[in-house]
């Protein structure tokens, strides 16, 4: 379903532009910079109203954002918001508290170094107006969901958060303030004329801004990042688990921005789907189906948590992208985890809410069956997202709803909540 209404949305982008684009041939010489800009906001508008689910009490707005401080934004183009805002006196605007806004737009005809630059800049002052507050238990599904297919364990107690390393505390404060905040969204409509250009911009953009010791620059980290910016057909994203997953690498790196060459509408679809299923508790297989196609994303930019001195702060790494890009894959088919014999034993004994202890004898005779050390054993399990080891440890699933099968002579398991477990099963041959 969400590829259809990309489609159409990408479709109903086309026509709109023809419009723009033959109302400026009629009258070339007349039209002022800021008419031809409330045009293309218009286009956005008009599209953002098609995204939303009705009922709700959503819409679509423009004017600012303030917090409980009396702090506020620059004027916003666009913002999806819920519930009514302050009208300003005259103009067809509104003052909406943060918590009540889903997701801000800033619009952009033509996306060029200046537009980026106004643009990150106008979205990292946003993330400056977070506002603490008590999650909603159904945002902390999302604030979990996202930690542990990031870090791979159990989400800490607030209280003991000082307890882990650097990279767990940094990494779950990010995800914490991305659970609460605005998707932040840069809609170019034109501009960085290919995925490549669009990734070298931004890359540029940080090294123009890269922090020293005795100048250290605030303002850059995976969550001053916009969740999306794209132009023309390219996007660059955000890897958070809201609902890209990048999980920590074996150095530490957090790829934590990602890039795509497909319909930058279907992804944001996915990022504004993704926040409102969670936010209202609306089950995903009613919003996005259990359908097994998903899009591929290119790796970009690697983050890594660093303390230098008194001074912390995050250590970036570029990822170039493949040499075969022209014949890489758009989309992919879904799997589940392939799993050893041992794997296997384990995972279905866990999923059938047995516990299991790594110092117990059921627990040792499973790695003599698998011929491996814990380490190793736990840590290819940990990477598949199944499993993790706790503090006292206990094995215990990364998965809700955890599905283990047997298809011909391999074994398999999988996250079955959204449903594509089952899908899998019934569609394998």
């Amino acid at each position: 379903m969400i590829n259809t209404v990309a489609d159409i949305l990408l479709k109903l982008k086309e026509e709109e532009e023809k419009k723009i684009n033959t109302y400026s041939e009629k009258y070339p010489n007349t039209i002022h910079s800021t008419i031809i800009g409330d045009m293309y906001e218009g286009i956005a508008k008009k599209l953002l109203d098609n995204t939303i689910f009705k009922g709700l009490d959503l819409r679509i707005s423009s004017g600012q954002i303030t917090n409980k401080d009396g702090e506020f934004s620059k004027e916003v183009d666009c913002m999806i918001v819920e519930g009514e805002g302050d009208p300003i006196p005259n103009t067809d605007k509104y003052i909406y508290d943060i918590s009540n806004v889903i997701a801000v737009i800033e619009v952009k005809k033509n996306l060029n170094k200046d537009d980026l630059l106004d643009s990150y800049f106008k979205m990292a002052k946003l993330s400056e107006m977070f506002d603490p507050r008590d999650m909603s238990e159904n945002e902390f599904r999302l604030f979990r969901d996202a930690f542990r297919s990031t870090v791979g364990m159990e989400v800490p107690e607030h209280k003991h958060i000082s307890n882990h390393n650097l990279e767990i505390q940094m990494i779950y404060h990010t995800l914490l303030i991305e659970t609460l905040m605005p998707l932040r969204i840069v809609f170019g409509f034109y501009g960085y004329s290919s995925m490549k250009s669009l990734r070298k911009g931004f890359i540029n953009f940080l090294q123009d801004h890269v922090s020293t010791e005795s100048n250290p620059i605030k303002g850059f980290s995976p969550g001053t990042f916009p969740n999306q910016i794209f132009t023309r057909s390219s996007s660059l994203i955000k890897a958070n688990g809201m609902p890209y997953v990048s999980p920590l690498d074996e150095n530490g790196f957090w790829e934590a921005y990602t890039s795509s060459s497909h319909n930058p509408l279907l992804h944001f679809l996915e990022l504004l789907w993704t926040k409102l299923s969670y936010k209202h508790g609306i089950s995903s297989l009613d919003i996005f189906g259990d359908e097994l196609t998903m899009e591929a994303v290119f790796r970009f930019i690697g983050a890594k948590p660093i303390r230098k001195n008194e001074n912390i702060g995050w250590e970036f790494r570029y990822v170039e992208l493949p040499n075969d890009l022209d014949t890489s894959p758009v989309f992919y088919q879904w799997e589940p985890q392939e799993l050893s014999w041992s794997e296997y034993l384990l995972i279905t004994w866990l999923c059938n809410g047995e516990s299991m202890n790594t110092e117990s004898d059921i627990f040792l005779d499973v790695l003599q069956k698998d011929g491996s050390d814990e380490d190793s054993f736990l840590e290819k399990l940990n990477k598949k997202n199944l499993v993790y080891k706790d503090e006292e440890n206990n094995l215990q699933l990364l998965t809700d709803e955890c599905v283990t099968v047997i298809k011909g002579d391999k074994f398999y398991a999988g996250e079955n909540k959204d449903g594509k477990m089952s899908k899998w099963v019934l569609n394998k041959d």
